[in-house]
Parts: structure tokens; sequence; C-alpha cells
């Protein structure tokens, strides 16, 4: 089976300050995977450098059995890469449609049109909010603006950060039912880092555990003392 992502003795982080360290890890195309971890655990050092926004200090990212490490964020994206990061990514004082278009670009007008309906119908409220200025959402309409702005491309690939932080509980159902109606229809392949394990394990198959920039663990959801594990993990 091909790959989706693989990783070997990735090390990256900020200056002369080391955050991964021989990260090792391999994602089969169409299988969701969470990575949990604790704050500072090194999940959004990760995404940043397998997105090209820190160029790694040692080993290799392949991605579909492309070697990319070291290719800028552009291309990694134009390869069917989609990221939703933890921080605020919009630009406030434009529409909640025209941030969906600035996710979209490669898209024609028409096939930009169709994915907009598609997103519609997993946040219906977007349908609703399309002329209001991104700015104006509340927390939780931005979160899923930024997912659905990720899935808009119908992606390969998407990297989802922590998109569950501070959501309310209504939110975060329909973040997880958006994603899993994603993946069903298309076999997406998602790696997403989190650290609320009731988020991941609705819907993720298997998960890793990383801690101080390593990773310390693997194992699928199916498992029976996988929710033990990892609240373990997260506990320590």
């Amino acid at each position: 089976m091909t790959a989706a992502l693989m990783c070997e003795g990735l090390e990256s982080g900020y200056g002369d300050t080391a955050v991964l360290r021989d990260i090792g890890i391999e994602i089969a195309a169409g299988e969701i995977y969470a990575l949990v971890g604790k704050n500072g655990a090194g999940k959004s050092t990760f995404l940043k450098t397998l997105i090209g926004l820190i160029t790694p200090s040692r080993g290799r990212i392949a991605l579909f059995d492309r070697d990319v490490g070291g290719w800028p964020t552009h291309r990694i994206i134009a390869s069917g890469v989609t990221y939703a990061p933890q921080d605020n990514a919009f630009f406030s004082e434009l529409s909640v449609d025209e941030n969906l278009r600035l996710g979209s670009l490669a898209l024609t007008d028409r096939s930009f049109r169709a994915a907009r309906d598609r997103v519609v119908t997993m946040f219906p409220f977007i349908g609703k909010r399309l002329r209001q200025k991104a700015g104006t959402l509340s927390g939780g309409e931005q979160a899923m603006v930024k997912v659905a702005r990720a899935l808009m491309p119908e992606p390969s690939l998407v990297l989802l950060d922590e998109v569950s932080e501070g959501l309310q509980p209504l939110a975060v159902d329909r973040v997880r039912q958006a994603l899993a109606q994603e993946h069903e229809g298309r076999h997406v392949t998602m790696l997403v880092v989190e650290q609320n394990l009731d988020f991941v394990a609705g819907f993720a198959t298997r998960y890793g555990l990383i801690d101080r920039g390593q990773i310390t663990g693997e194992g699928s959801f199916a498992e029976p003392d996988a929710a033990l594990r990892i609240d373990r993990h997260l506990s320590i």
C-alpha cells in the first residue's frame, strides 16, 4: 500500500533550538492518523515542518513516494496537501467567501462554486455568512471555516492542528462529522494533531504518541487499551 506520508530520522526546530528528534512515522494512503501529545510536545512544529514552513535540519520527508524535504510551502500545497493551522489563519477584513477562495486559488470559478457548495453541506452556517468579514465570526465559527477551507480543493493529504481546541461540544461534533464525511466520500488521508482524546477517538484509525519532540509509541484505536494508553500519556 502506498504511503501518503513517510518520515525517517526527521529533526527540525527554531534556529539553534532543536524541537523534533529522530521522528519516524508512516501513514498509509486513505488513513486517518492522530498524533497525540500535550502542549509543547512538538506537534505543531512537526506539521509546520511537513508543510515547509520550517526547514528540517536532518532526515527525510516523503509524500506519496516523492521526497519533499526542503520544498517551499507553495510547492507542497500544489502537490495536494492542505493545512489547517492552530493559530488564526484568516484575513480578518476579507469576507468568508474571499478567505475560502484564497485557500482554493488553483480552482476554476466553476470548481470553486462546486467545492463551496460541498463544504456548505458540512457547515450550513457558512452559506449564510459568505459576505461577512471573517474577523467578526465567533471562535467556533472560525475553526469550522478553517477546516472547510482545508477541504475545499479536495486534497490528497490534510494536516489539521488542534482544530477542536476551545470549541463547544456541538462545534466539536460538527467538525468531527465533517471530517468523517469527507473521508468516507473520498478516502482522503488525514493527519490530525490533538490533545483531545474524545475528538480523535471518534474517527481516527491509528494514533502516535509524541513527547518532547519524539514519537514514543503507536497503536490502533481498535485495540481495547487504546484510550487508557493515550490518557496515561496525556496525564504524565
